[in-house]
């Protein structure tokens, strides 16, 4: 549900957030909502700086039950250390503070303030995990996929997270059979769970508009090198779209299986195309 743009940056909140801070109001738990708020307000802010240092423009944010989750276009092809600065901003603003809240507390102890370094807490812990579309897992893949095809990095991680969130799901099963209720874990797993699944629906796009972004070297008089991919027919379009850098311009030579001879060529408009309009389908479907 979209709330308003600032400068190019779209603020959407998830349908059930609005809910989940009524139920809470109602429960009595104002100051609890307030200090989430502001850390999750502090996590993004770090998020958004570092963007900016970097040169890149964030297009979405949207608020969710779980968290934040923010659309940078130009992420998707961002690795090394520039990538996993970009995943860690938010992580290090909620360890600032962190400390910072923990000097206040030794000082004056007030409820908001105990809530505030609880929610900030929260938020780093649960970040650290090395899965996608955690932040832990983004550092990890911008670091991973500097040295091996991001490709195969990605989806091993998307799979790895799904195996935790279905993992923490039945621990917090376990526990409710065994008279102990705790649904923070069931929470988090069906936040995994939701972001995994959202994460690769809008890869595909998120990377076709920072392929895009080449146009702004070519206008500055940059040069772009051209390069060939050659592929298998039987290769699925969104397997191909993250092997495409965007310091160079691509042409798809399709080699036929049993000859290994060149059977046709695809440029990068059709298959942005296709991945627009039939993500699923190879690159066989284009020859036709």
């Amino acid at each position: 549900m979209k709330i308003c743009t600032v400068y190019g940056t779209t603020l959407r909140i998830h349908p059930i957030f609005p809910m989940m801070l009524l139920l809470f109001l109602l429960g009595g738990q104002g100051l609890l909502i307030a200090a989430y708020l502001l850390a999750l307000f502090f996590h993004e802010a770090g998020h958004v700086c570092a963007a900016s240092r970097l040169g890149l423009s964030v297009t979405v944010i949207e608020l969710t039950p779980f968290g934040g989750m923010m659309q940078i276009a130009e992420s998707e092809t961002l690795f090394g250390l520039k990538g996993f600065l970009l995943a860690a901003a938010g992580i290090l603003v909620n360890l600032v503070c962190l400390l910072l809240t923990a000097f206040l507390l030794s000082l004056h102890t007030t409820p908001f303030l105990i809530y505030f370094l609880l929610a900030h807490f929260a938020m780093l812990t649960v970040n650290l995990i090395p899965v996608l579309p955690l932040d832990g897992g983004r550092m990890l893949l911008a670091l991973l996929a500097a040295r091996f095809p991001r490709v195969r990095v990605w989806k091993l991680m998307l799979v790895s997270g799904r195996i935790l969130a279905c993992l923490s799901i039945l621990f917090s099963l376990f526990l409710a059979i065994n008279g102990v209720y705790q649904p923070s874990w069931a929470i988090l797993g069906c936040y995994l769970l939701y972001s995994s699944f959202l994460e690769e629906k809008q890869s595909a796009a998120r990377y076709i508009t920072a392929l895009f972004s080449r146009r702004y070297r070519a206008d500055a008089g940059e040069a772009l090198p051209m390069q060939t991919l050659c592929v298998s027919p039987e290769t699925p379009l969104r397997v191909l779209l993250p092997q495409l850098s965007p310091r160079a311009y691509h042409m798809i030579a399709v080699l036929d299986d049993a000859a290994c001879e060149v059977t046709g060529t695809i440029s990068e408009k059709e298959l942005y195309t296709a991945v627009l309009e039939r993500p699923e389908a190879k690159i066989m479907d284009l020859m036709r």
